[in-house]
């Protein structure tokens, strides 16, 4: 009979792997998604959203600017055939979503779109340092034309207590 001799090895973590950092993400969000009881699914699909963002975010760009990490955003979405996102400047600038990957198909009344508010989201504050918020204003699953998000604006107000963030 031959032996074999086993080696062990250590195998060293690799810190910033994505694949790996997706796996974890996608468990901790399955988690949080089945686990808890109490969120309702758009919460939840935040949650996962933003969860995906967040690794995004340290991959996009390095500008502080949230026309600039929009763009950066919109370039990804459109890039990864994720969809078709367009930036709508005014007062709110606004972003709209078409053709998006995981709504194709979808039947009226199945809002998906807790994901992106929660993916997008935490890309602009990761990266900004929390410019605000992101909402959806229009649902082409809820039977609208298309996706159609508002980015509120984080107001920075002086108080005697200390600065404020007060959403616009």
């Amino acid at each position: 009979m031959i032996a074999e001799k086993i080696v062990e090895r250590n195998v060293e973590p690799r810190q910033n792997d994505e694949i790996a950092e997706s796996v974890k993400v996608t468990m901790k969000a399955l988690k949080d998604f089945f686990g808890v009881r109490g969120v309702s699914k758009q919460a939840r699909l935040r949650a996962i959203g933003s969860e995906f963002g967040h690794i995004v975010a340290r991959n996009i760009s390095g500008s502080k600017d949230p026309d600039v990490v929009l763009a950066e955003i919109a370039s990804f979405w459109n890039g990864y055939a994720l969809g078709e996102m367009q930036i709508e400047k005014g007062d709110p600038t606004t972003f709209t979503l078409r053709n998006c990957y995981d709504c194709i198909g979808v039947e009226s009344g199945d809002l998906l779109c807790g994901f992106k508010e929660g993916f997008v989201n935490s890309i602009l504050n990761d990266r900004t340092g929390g410019i605000g918020s992101v909402e959806e204003v229009e649902c082409c699953a809820m039977g609208g034309e298309k996706c159609r998000f508002r980015v509120k604006a984080v107001h920075h107000e002086q108080h005697s207590e200390g600065p404020v963030l007060v959403l616009g």
